[in-house]
């Protein structure tokens, strides 16, 4: 019989059932050698002619005792004889036996072990490599629907009306350049502006420990919103806190960022930012790209309050010039404005609470920031500073695992103004998210006192109700990142 294709463990029961196989026949052979010696022994007794036996007729002789008794030892120290010599071909099987099941035993181990090695594969990816050269590129398009009515009027300005619209499109950019650097671009197209470079920048990460460095153009970190591209919002647009305060787009330069990773010191994790940029933001600054630099400084306190609770706090200074240099005045010369600075401040507060347990399902965002701005204006203006500040607050609750609804409400005294009127609004709104890729959102917007400019010439308050519906989309790695 073969044995090779039994298992480890039926090769060993076969053999042991061979060696018991072994066994009864040695014990029947062993037991017929002394019968056969014994009825040798008896036959040769009776055959001997030194005792013949008795015939019928004679009376029987009896045979000394003596003679018996020595046959019977004789044939008794041959038995014992013999079992000596079974006893010790046994233990040569005993031992026979074992080494039969050591090596069985070894041999299925090694077979057992041939059996579980890996397959040995050599993985190419030359066919990849001119494709891990290609940078990721995501299309992001942003499509809304308008209903206004303002006074009776489905518009609020020549440019400012009812329907449907394209509001933007863009294409993003990314790839690691080298194990230390990466970059990031964002271009938008829109009907009204046509081509926007909002983002071009490139980062530095692990030359230095906790240290990172960007340079290019990029959204400032003044608080949080600011940062974020418009379609990742978590309404339809920035909030009018921020529009008003800081500019309708936000705060964007150019120019160079450094991030410090600092060791916990009062919070469970500090970051320290430090940003020197262009001025050409024309609601703070002198809306050249040539100027005085600005320098923003931003502090982002992180704190876990429990394993479903965190708290974010962040202060941010900033400061620069707002005077025109090289300037082309009503002669067509160049001149260059006395010096004006402008001041800026703010500070944000994010509460995140979200159940371990229902973390897909369930969770809830508050979300504020405060903005002031001290701008010192040209003599002409009529006052030598503008003061204006602007707060926003928002509460937002995940009602299911795509649904989710908010309501934010904004107050600002605008940094262009007529008159020192606090514009306000409220905004609640409904967002569907039918993946990570798609997300709509019907969204209503109540305000008093909006800025907007007359027919006449200059600023007047308004009050604005529409209703808008929002279709997004992005197509690629980039999706709908918050950074």
């Amino acid at each position: 019989m073969e044995t090779g294709c039994l298992p480890p463990d039926d090769m060993h029961s076969f053999g042991r059932i061979q060696t018991m196989s072994i066994r009864p026949q040695i014990v029947p052979i062993s037991l017929a050698i002394v019968l056969t010696l014994l009825l040798s022994g008896l036959t040769t007794a009776a055959d001997d002619p030194a005792h013949p036996a008795p015939s019928p007729a004679v009376t029987p002789v009896q045979q000394p005792v003596d003679a018996r008794d020595e046959r019977i030892r004789q044939l008794e120290d041959r038995v014992r004889e013999l079992e000596q010599k079974l006893g010790v071909l046994m233990e040569r099987l005993d031992i026979d036996e074992q080494r039969q099941m050591i090596q069985e035993a070894q041999a299925a181990a090694l077979q057992a072990g041939e059996e579980s090695k890996p397959e040995q594969r050599e993985f190419l990816e030359g066919g990849l490599a001119l494709q891990k050269l290609n940078p990721e590129i995501t299309f992001c398009a942003d499509f809304l629907g308008t209903v206004i009515i303002d006074d009776g009027k489905f518009y609020a300005g020549e440019t400012d009306r009812s329907g449907f619209q394209t509001r933007s499109d863009g294409l993003h950019f990314q790839h690691q350049l080298d194990p230390y650097s990466s970059f990031k671009s964002a271009f938008h197209f829109s009907p009204e502006h046509g081509v926007d470079i909002e983002e071009v920048y490139i980062n530095w990460s692990g030359v230095i420990p906790a240290i990172s460095f960007t340079t290019g153009r990029f959204r400032q970190n003044f608080g949080i919103l600011n940062r974020w591209h418009d379609h990742d919002l978590d309404q339809t647009s920035y909030p009018a806190a921020l529009r008003l305060v800081l500019g309708e787009e936000g705060l964007v330069g150019n120019g160079v960022m450094v991030k410090w990773l600092m060791p916990p010191l009062w919070a469970h994790a500090n970051e320290l930012t430090l940003e020197v940029v262009d001025g050409d933001d024309e609601t703070l600054f002198s809306g050249q790209h040539f100027s005085v630099p600005s320098t923003l400084v931003h502090l982002k306190n992180y704190y876990d309050l429990s394993a479903s609770t965190y708290l974010e706090f962040g202060l941010t200074g900033m400061f620069g010039g707002n005077n025109r240099r090289g300037w082309a005045n009503e002669a067509g010369e160049l001149i260059d404005e006395p010096w004006r600075r402008t001041l800026a401040a703010g500070m944000d507060l994010t509460l995140f609470w979200s159940p371990q347990t229902r973390a897909k399902y369930d969770q809830l965002t508050w979300r504020t920031e405060f903005y002031f701005v001290d701008k010192e204006l040209p003599p002409d203006a009529g006052t030598v500073y503008s003061r204006s500040w602007g707060l926003y607050s928002y509460l937002q609750k995940q009602l299911s695992a795509r649904w989710f609804a908010g309501i934010r409400g904004d107050a600002a005294r605008p940094t262009f103004r007529q008159r020192d009127l606090v514009a306000w609004d409220v905004v609640p709104y409904l967002t569907f998210w039918q993946s990570e890729f798609v997300y709509l959102r019907l969204e209503y917007q109540y305000g008093r006192n909006l800025p907007a400019w007359s027919e006449t010439g200059g600023f007047m308050p308004r009050t604005d109700n529409r209703l808008l519906l929002q279709l997004n989309f992005a197509a690629g790695p980039h999706k709908h990142e918050k950074y």
